[in-house]
């Protein structure tokens, strides 16, 4: 076992209010931080803090709003401490420093990847950019260079610093040391910040285009043709409304759910196509949610999406039995077409056939077509050899890649 000396604990971070805003502030009232999907930038560099496997931050503040208390207690339950400083000597002083500390630029995103990257470097640096249209809006070190919002120090050098100069934070007071005391410099490319995996949000403008880069990183990711290219631009379409009104978070899940029981309710009576159909509709409700919902932890899955998965089983399972005709193994293929299509989630495939394998709005709709033609069972057949061909197809396509790699 290691000593517990050469062990690289994770550091400690320190980060600023957000308070770039279009809205000038008169009359000494607090304009409302920018957000991102929903989310101050500040909640973004914590959730990616945290990430990282960083436990303690400290924020810097001028005054603890009600916001930012709620913010504290939101992060102790997910085993995140927030200490709010004023002064460079609350920041010294507090027993919760640790050997390195972590220093963000007030109202800078960062992308997850990149800020983890940074941290599990381990030694101290001060991230840089060339200074170009891209990086206009950042704080510039010398004449070439910009500051890329990210500085790693050993806390045992701040005991120095005596007193901060009139007017300045302590990042920048912090940046300056660093800098001073010789910090290398770890530059970073431009595609960094054309791919706005760091951006300062300096308006609304900057804050809506990195929802809508996140938004369409997400789209992307959807297996599912109808998934992907229906209800992702209908996502895509809604979400700043949604972003921008907490009523709409509140009730967000409810849709999907209304959809989900008038399904079960019309399956019991019989009426097998509507309720198909309103399963289709819960799917998209279903979607368009996880779609918008930029912030949720996509590591656990929430307890209503279990629910929801759960009943629409149940109810493509009443269809078949309520549809089924003697000898017409409806039941038994709707669940070989349920572990075929598990199955499809489960493994790697390429763009075209994931389109049609990983898409169960596309299975529904079979299914309602199926319904309405009156031989229900047949068309679950149809549905259950299109899924094995696919998956052959896509079984033969893979080993013939792997073979073509192995040729010298």
């Amino acid at each position: 076992m290691l000593p517990d000396d050469t062990i690289q604990r994770p550091p400690a971070a320190l980060l600023s209010v957000v308070s770039t805003t279009e809205i000038p502030n008169f009359a000494g009232q607090q304009p409302p931080p920018l957000t991102i999907a929903g989310q101050s930038v500040l909640e973004w560099q914590l959730a990616a803090l945290q990430k990282s496997g960083i436990t303690t931050c400290f924020v810097e503040v001028d005054n603890v709003s009600g916001a930012l208390l709620k913010m504290s207690d939101a992060g102790e339950r997910f085993g995140l401490t927030i200490h709010f400083v004023r002064t460079l000597e609350d920041l010294q002083k507090s027993g919760d420093l640790k050997s390195r500390l972590v220093i963000l630029a007030e109202g800078q995103y960062f992308s997850e990847d990149i800020l983890h990257r940074l941290i599990n470097s381990g030694a101290p640096c001060v991230a840089t950019c060339d200074i170009g249209n891209e990086s206009a809006d950042f704080e510039r070190i010398d004449l070439t260079r910009c500051w890329a919002g990210f500085t790693l120090l050993e806390t045992e050098k701040l005991e120095t610093i005596q007193d901060i100069p009139e007017g300045w934070s302590i990042a920048s007071t912090l940046l300056r040391f660093a800098i001073q005391i010789g910090t290398p410099f770890k530059p970073f490319p431009q595609s960094a910040i054309q791919n706005a995996e760091i951006a300062k949000i300096s308006s609304a403008a900057d804050a809506q285009a990195i929802g809508a880069k996140k938004m369409q990183a997400r789209v992307d990711g959807v297996k599912g043709w109808i998934e992907r290219n229906i209800f992702g631009a209908i996502a895509e379409r809604f979400a700043p409304l949604v972003w921008g009104n907490a009523r709409f978070s509140q009730y967000a899940n409810l849709p999907a759910a209304v959809a989900i029981v008038l399904s079960l309710v019309l399956t019991a009576m019989n009426q097998a196509v509507f309720a198909l159909l309103f399963l289709f509709l819960g799917l998209m409700f279903n979607q368009i949610q996880t779609l918008i919902d930029v912030k949720s932890n996509t590591g656990r899955r929430p307890f209503y999406v279990t629910v929801f998965w759960a009943i629409s089983i149940i109810s493509v399972l009443y269809v078949a039995f309520s549809e089924a005709a003697i000898g017409s193994n409806a039941l038994e293929f709707t669940a070989i077409m349920l572990g075929l299509a598990a199955l499809a989630q489960a493994i790697p495939a390429s763009r075209w056939t994931s389109n049609f394998l990983c898409s169960p709005a596309l299975l529904v709709l079979g299914m309602a077509i199926s319904a309405y033609s009156s031989d229900y069972a047949f068309g679950l057949k149809i549905i259950v050899f299109a899924q094995l061909a696919l998956l052959t197809t896509e079984q033969y396509l893979a080993g013939r890649g792997v073979a073509a790699q192995k040729q010298p």
